[in-house]
């Protein structure tokens, strides 16, 4: 393990989008990882992208007592990503976030502790990103928007002024939400979708304009189209 300083982090987590933050993490050139945290990692490679997979969440309070102070969440899914956050938050650890150099943070914009910002995409002014919220690369989030916290934005996602995001909300890529727009929590926005009216909490919408097709869970299906996958890995 690397000699333990203010920069140094470990990242939960060890698969596909953890490369991703990997790799903004050595583009940033602010953080010193020390290792990566897997729940199952016996059965995972010892090593991602040259650093070492620690072990799982047992592994937290040895590398606490090591004097490591600050973690990043590296998980796809928002549920996931958010219980595992309390639960290293509550362990002592410190989030922090992981932005890439080309993104663009306007005036006044807050990015909250966790979250993580692809390359070139766009906070605009005085717009909130919520902890550990995902913004994938070529995504805007236009100017005043309050985004909740555990979201995540594929690539090319747009967002309009004012708009408001609940927490753990997913947009597929290329989604557009217009301005002012009230999206409630927990809701699933599928691929190329245009939001151009408020959506209510727990539900899937599609399409240009988006409409509901499901409500809760998967036994309320209101019309389903063919064939739609909406959640990445």
């Amino acid at each position: 393990m690397l000699e333990v300083s203010d920069q140094t982090i470990i990242m939960f987590g060890a698969g596909g989008h953890a490369k991703s933050v990997i790799s903004v993490l050595q583009a940033q050139a602010r953080w010193q990882l020390a290792g990566l945290l897997e729940d199952g990692a016996r059965e995972m490679e010892r090593q991602v992208l040259g650093y070492p997979v620690l072990g799982d969440q047992g592994q937290l309070d040895r590398l606490r007592k090591a004097g490591i102070t600050k973690a990043m969440v590296a998980i796809g899914d928002n549920t996931v990503r958010g219980r595992l956050a309390d639960v290293i938050v509550d362990r002592g650890f410190e989030l922090v976030s992981i932005i890439h150099p080309t993104a663009c943070l306007m005036t006044d914009c807050v990015v909250e502790q966790g979250a993580f910002l692809h390359v070139l995409s766009v906070i605009g002014p005085e717009c909130r990103v919520g902890r550990n919220t995902i913004v994938q690369p070529y995504t805007s989030l236009g100017h005043e928007g309050r985004i909740g916290d555990c979201v995540q934005f594929c690539p090319g996602v747009h967002v309009g002024g004012k708009a408001m995001i609940g927490d753990f909300c997913f947009f597929g890529p290329g989604a557009v939400v217009y301005p002012g727009v009230k999206i409630g929590c927990n809701v699933e926005v599928g691929a190329n979708s245009v939001i151009n009216k408020d959506v209510p909490d727990h539900v899937v919408v599609v399409g240009n304009p988006a409409r509901v097709i499901r409500r809760g869970d998967a036994s309320q299906v209101i019309d389903q189209p063919p064939s739609i996958s909406l959640k990445g890995s």
